[in-house]
């Protein structure tokens, strides 16, 4: 579940807009011309007035591994997360509070091994030792709990990554659900989410990994199709 803060931009263009046309010596009392101002300052690959709005939300739910590969993108972001050392796990439920990726046989096969590792967790501190110790041995699949705050700009270069069909599904779920609650704050945001929140080979036309699902074509086929138009259309 992500839940997005009050303290998050509501007008992000009106502040790109505002904040452009300070530097450009131009009037900013009207919104209409500032949010134009900032459509064309982000389409023409001045993304550094994306830095100004913020987005704060708690995200939870999700898995400590998939909060990993968030962080992988920190640049422009701060967060906050659940401490292992102060939060007692020994009563989490395995049934409710750990990501499960697995259906059926193999799913009891995880449910199994979780069951283990907390009856282990919990004779550590049995044991004496002390929650921060015996975290250890918790695994990625817990779900754990942050406090974000990440700038448009960050955002924007996150959402090309993780809403990758090769990214991972936990990672990519958590991707879609911030873009669908981020639209529902303004107008601004529906635009934005549209246009600009998009995988990596929607926002430049071409898929540049080292292996493509296929949506888009490949920078090396792009590539090869530039060359032979301009071999039939200009040699």
């Amino acid at each position: 579940m992500i839940t997005i803060l009050p303290q998050t931009d509501k007008e992000p263009l009106n502040t790109i807009g505002y904040c452009a046309g300070v530097c450009w010596n131009s009037p900013v009392d009207d919104k209409e011309k500032n949010i134009k101002r900032a459509k064309s300052c982000i389409l023409s690959g001045h993304t550094r007035t994306a830095e100004y709005p913020d987005v704060f939300c708690v995200v939870e739910g999700y898995s400590a591994r998939c909060i990993r590969e968030l962080y992988t993108h920190i640049i422009g972001t701060t967060r906050l997360q659940s401490s292992t050392r102060y939060v007692d796990a020994k009563n989490m439920n395995v049934d409710e509070e750990f990501y499960y990726p697995f259906k059926d046989e193999a799913a009891q096969v995880y449910k199994a091994g979780l069951e283990n590792i907390m009856e282990t967790y919990q004779k550590l501190e049995d044991l004496g030792y002390p929650k921060e110790d015996a975290a250890n041995i918790l695994p990625l699949g817990m779900e754990t709990k942050i406090v974000w705050k990440i700038n448009l700009r960050a955002l924007m270069h996150f959402m090309n990554m993780r809403l990758c069909s090769r990214a991972y599904k936990e990672i990519r779920a958590l991707s879609n659900e911030l873009k669908s609650e981020l639209r529902k704050l303004s107008p601004e945001w529906e635009w934005i989410c549209d246009t600009l929140l998009l995988p990596k080979c929607e926002a430049v036309g071409y898929c540049d990994e080292a292996k493509s699902c296929g949506r888009k074509i490949t920078r090396a086929q792009m590539e090869e199709a530039i060359t032979l138009w301009k071999k039939e259309h200009i040699n």
